[in-house]
């Protein structure tokens, strides 16, 4: 997906609340500022926002010193989803369709989204899984999802955020045993999890941790490690969580299932789901739906 003009305030925004996380130097600030502002005055919009996206958080970690600033913001969300595990499992173990519930309460992980807002706020992890049973899905590929899985050799679970990765461990316990390979960054970029945080939220127990080689708040292909590019185009069922994994794999050229709050008026024009919807959308990489699912079976 290219990035559009409404892209740019997000970008400068979130470049200030990341330097301010780790810096209460003004004059810190104003270099990032400054030097993000000639960045996005020279904007490929033919580029996804996350290609842009990982431009502008290696400014700043150049200019802060950090090599981590959302680093305390991680390390809380995972602690604090942690502590949600247990009740939310066995909400999933007791609902009706316990694949769709599973789907659900990872989707409603994806609000643990810093890229958004570098403040921590406790009520919005839990307003949302309250609601997951019974929010409608702007997009319920969900069948779809647990029939391609349930024959799959090998399935590629790209993870997003921190935090959130504790509830995809539901997700995963619903998929087969030994085929999954559960994908973070290569290296730390925004709140995204890396194998510090996977390992902190115990997905090595339920699926083999991968990483994609890239700095990038989404997948890059042409960034990432020739053993991710790899598994990528050989994986039987491709899940990516998240807003900026939609973002640069949703013309990626194969069928995969994404997972997904919408955020921001960009994606939802783009997806025809609303603000604030949910979706759990399968789209074939070419802007479409699977084929499967166009001719109607």
């Amino acid at each position: 997906m290219r990035t559009y003009i409404d892209c740019v305030p997000c970008f400068v925004r979130q470049a200030l609340a990341a330097a301010r996380l780790v810096s209460s130097d003004e004059a810190a600030h104003e270099r990032v500022l400054r030097r993000v502002l000639d960045a996005g005055s020279r904007i490929g919009f033919e580029h996804s926002p996350p290609y842009i996206g990982r431009q502008i958080h290696r400014i700043i970690r150049e200019e802060t010193g950090s090599s981590d600033p959302y680093a305390d913001i991680k390390r809380h969300s995972t602690e604090a989803a942690l502590e949600l595990l247990g009740a939310t499992r066995a909400r999933v173990e007791t609902a009706s369709d316990p694949f769709d519930a599973a789907v659900r309460f990872a989707i409603a992980g994806n609000v643990m989204d810093f890229a958004l807002a570098a403040t921590w706020d406790g009520t919005k992890i839990g307003e949302a899984l309250d609601g997951a049973l019974s929010k409608e899905l702007a997009a319920s590929d969900v069948g779809e999802l647990e029939e391609a899985a349930g024959t799959a050799a090998t399935i590629l679970y790209i993870g997003d955020n921190a935090g959130e990765i504790v509830l995809d461990r539901l997700l995963l316990e619903r998929l087969p045993e030994g085929r999954v390979k559960f994908a973070v960054r290569g290296s730390p970029v925004i709140n995204d999890a890396v194998r510090e945080d996977a390992e902190a939220s115990g997905i090595g127990q339920v699926a083999e941790v991968v990483d994609t080689g890239s700095d990038a708040p989404g997948v890059i292909l042409d960034d990432c490690s020739g053993e991710f590019s790899e598994l990528f185009s050989l994986a039987d069922v491709v899940i990516a969580k998240g807003q900026g994994n939609y973002e640069s794999l949703c013309d990626c050229g194969r069928e995969v299932f994404f997972l997904t709050q919408v955020k921001c008026d960009v994606i939802a024009r783009d997806t025809g789901a609303p603000v604030g919807g949910w979706m759990c959308l399968c789209r074939a990489g070419h802007g479409g739906l699977s084929s499967q699912r166009a001719a109607g079976e």
